[in-house]
């Protein structure tokens, strides 16, 4: 009878490890790595929202209908491809008044190592935001001994 006893009690125990083990195997759920922010840039076409210039101490002003003075212009999109060009395309209010959208430019760009700074067609921009669905970048220049910061916002 202790040889039937000793049995069950292995059992018991190999039972109870075997549950033991089968609910401490639950797959983990591992969140997804950060997108860099090259995978952010190249992900979808952007399209301007805000243009904002400082000359000086003086305050900042609009500057998107002096940079983009039609409407056609402010709505035109802006595609990163991974392969180092930009290319921007004619958006929903064509400006040609074509009804398809065509490539207005393609531009060179290259961001540098660190992911910090965005250089378009020659201009630097430093990345102040970038993130699945907004993009701020910052220029900043000295003409004539007066420091000119432009911020552009970008939305996908």
């Amino acid at each position: 009878m202790t040889k039937r006893y000793s049995f069950l009690k292995k059992i018991a125990l190999l039972s109870a490890v075997t549950a033991a083990l089968l609910t401490g195997c639950q797959k983990d759920t591992e969140s997804p790595a950060p997108a860099s922010k090259t995978q952010l840039l190249t992900s979808d076409p952007w399209h301007i929202t805000a243009y904002t210039r400082t000359t000086g101490s003086a305050a900042a002003v609009d500057y998107l209908p002096t940079a983009f003075p039609t409407a056609c212009e402010r709505d035109d999109r802006y595609a990163f491809n991974t392969n180092g060009v930009q290319i921007r395309t004619e958006g929903p209010t064509a400006c040609s008044g074509n009804t398809s959208q065509t490539v207005v430019g393609t531009y060179p760009y290259n961001m540098n190592s660190a992911q910090t700074q965005l250089t378009i067609g020659g201009t630097t921009f430093d990345i102040v935001t970038l993130t699945a669905d907004a993009m701020q970048l910052r220029s900043t220049r000295t003409s004539n001994g007066t420091t000119i910061v432009d911020n552009v916002t970008y939305a996908n």
